[in-house]
């Protein structure tokens, strides 16, 4: 090769080394599924588009496994970059340093905190930093099966609700109805994973009176509460065979669940269903109507190798445009957004009437599950629990009881 052509060669092999410097790969990190991880997909791509130097992959890792895997991911020095983060584990990971304080974003004009309520960033906040900026604030809502509920002939819930009868009574009711009518179950409180518990059965235990934790962050699964909210649940279980038990994988996308308890964005994976559903509040209990507030925050993690671009692809991901946009499946904390006809319409299959009923109305008396900095441990534990409870003959106070001697012992 002359010497002009080794200049050239090596004029190639510089730039593309250059470029190959200059590029920087992002990894963000979700649970998402369905409709909204192709949402944020796009949004990734866009965001490539528009910053040629960054390009971002979306990782996914099922809820119930998440925070234990992004977890033991950084502890070993290969965690993502930025990604979602839940209510319940913040103070696990906020305890073990892995988030990147973002008050300098927050702190930004073009940012506008104030459009954020106090209370929803109160969770990520210690003294003056913040360390995370939540992007969805959704109380949990009944999603039913309208066929079902039609072919049973049982009163749907939201004109239930209307009617001011809809309570625990009138939901085990039309849950056993559906079981004896159809080849279906009634419903189900909790997810399919066990470890995931919290969702849905934390509303029935507040609705009840009960608590997973106390204000000391002490266990309560065994209050009187608890125990009536947990004996329901076991009694609509094994007496009325209307619940599945843990481990059934029966789900409610197959259309064989009349009732299903989740956050808006599971409408993300009701695209192909084949029948009519809709969403209504939760049931009322002895201590009132009480949902979880299901609040999910987009967090920098301590060990990004690039957390200034991190922490550019997070501004992009908590602007107002890009908030209107997901807003569909997760219900924002910006005002401007929350408050806006746009955000009432964003989901086509969910009637403005229905989502200002079903979720916009049951904000004020929604709960954020407040947890300690071993939640990782503790809900093992509980998931243990869970499982030892629902079990034929199992004597639900006894289980309960045990189960906080050992959460307690921690």
């Amino acid at each position: 090769m002359n010497r002009c052509g080794l200049a050239v060669s090596l004029s190639v092999l510089l730039a593309a080394s250059l470029a190959d410097a200059q590029q920087v790969n992002l990894r963000f990190s979700t649970w998402a599924g369905g409709e909204g991880l192709a949402l944020l997909q796009q949004l990734a791509r866009e965001y490539g588009t528009q910053n040629p130097g960054v390009n971002v992959t979306v990782e996914v890792t099922p809820f119930a496994d998440y925070a234990r895997k992004v977890a033991v991911q950084l502890a070993s020095g290969d965690g993502p970059d930025v990604g979602w983060l839940a209510e319940q584990s913040v103070p696990t990971f906020l305890a073990s340093r892995s988030l990147r304080d973002l008050s300098g974003l927050t702190a930004e004009r073009a940012f506008n905190v104030a459009d954020f309520p106090v209370s929803a960033l109160s969770l990520w906040r210690q003294g003056r930093a913040v360390y995370g900026v939540p992007f969805s604030n959704s109380p949990q809502v009944l999603f039913y099966n309208k066929d079902l509920f039609r072919q049973s002939v049982v009163v749907d819930p939201l004109r239930q609700y209307s009617r001011g009868t809809w309570d625990y009574a009138a939901f085990r009711t039309a849950a056993k109805t559906i079981t004896d009518r159809t080849d279906a179950y009634g419903a189900r409180i909790m997810r399919l994973d066990v470890k995931a518990w919290n969702s849905g059965t934390l509303g029935v235990l507040w609705s009840h009176g009960g608590n997973a934790f106390d204000s000391n962050l002490k266990c309560a699964l065994n209050s009187p509460g608890s125990v009536r909210a947990f004996q329901l649940m076991y009694d609509m279980t094994f007496r009325d065979g209307s619940l599945p038990r843990p481990g059934d994988q029966t789900t409610f996308q197959s259309g064989r669940l009349g009732m299903y308890i989740d956050n808006v964005s599971f409408s993300a994976q009701l695209g192909d269903a084949a029948f009519k559903w809709g969403v209504a509040p939760l049931p009322k209990g002895p201590a009132g109507r009480v949902t979880q507030l299901g609040q999910a925050g987009y967090v920098v993690f301590a060990r990004s190798q690039s957390p200034n671009e991190a922490q550019a692809f997070l501004r992009f991901l908590a602007s107002p445009a890009v908030m209107a946009r997901t807003a569909k499946f997760f219900p924002p904390p910006r005002k401007s957004v929350l408050n806006s006809r746009a955000y009432l319409s964003s989901n086509p299959a969910i009637p403005t009437a229905e989502l200002r009923t079903a979720l916009v109305n049951q904000l004020p008396s929604a709960r954020v599950f407040r947890t300690g900095e071993n939640f990782l441990r503790a809900n093992d534990v509980i998931a243990s629990g869970i499982e030892r409870l629902y079990q034929p003959g199992a004597n639900v106070g006894n289980v309960l009881n045990d189960l906080c001697r050992q959460l307690d012992g921690l």
